[in-house]
């Protein structure tokens, strides 16, 4: 191979943050999904305030902007900004994660993520949005079903490929209507 030749960079389309000071735990949570979500960085937050994101995120011509919004140590909301229209997009809250750290797996970053079987719409759309796809020969396939933990229904997330976990698995609460939000 010839000095100077390589791969094209990919374009950065997902920007990943969290809420102001992050524990521990959601840092992890956001570095499992910036490798499970092709041509995704993330970013610090640190002490920036909100409107600084955005500005990074539209500076590097991002389409979205995700934020992990903490509550008491943990992810607990994931809210995706489309920044063409500086719109909040998607908004679920989320009952709880399970991290590859926590079941001693590896973290793979992967190139190309497909849609399995997803049995919300809303969440299909979502996963679409942010570079998944319906085609075959992926790095990873997302899954996702409703399910009752701890006498409350949910909808469980999985990243998989092979029956192997490469993912958080991710459990959102149910849909309100009122709120338009999960």
């Amino acid at each position: 191979m010839l000095s100077g030749q390589g791969l094209p960079i990919p374009r950065i389309e997902i920007i990943f943050t969290t809420s102001r000071d992050a524990s521990l735990r959601v840092r992890s949570f956001l570095n499992e999904l910036v490798a499970i979500f092709p041509n995704s960085i993330k970013i610090n937050r640190g002490r920036q305030n909100i409107k600084s994101i955005f500005y990074k995120s539209l500076y590097l011509q991002a389409k979205y902007l995700v934020i992990i919004e903490v509550i008491k140590g943990n992810p607990g909301r994931f809210k995706v900004y489309d920044l063409v229209t500086n719109f909040l997009k998607y908004y679920f809250k989320i009952e709880g994660v399970t991290l590859l750290t926590e079941l001693n797996l590896p973290r793979i970053t992967i190139r190309r993520g497909c849609l399995g079987k997803i049995e919300d719409d809303k969440i299909r759309d979502m996963l679409l949005d942010l570079g998944y796809t319906s085609i075959e020969n992926c790095d990873v396939y997302a899954y996702g079903q409703y399910l009752y933990r701890n006498n409350k229904k949910v909808f469980e997330l999985k990243f998989l490929k092979d029956d192997k976990i490469l993912g958080p698995i991710i459990r959102f609460g149910l849909y309100d209507r009122d709120q338009n939000s999960y």
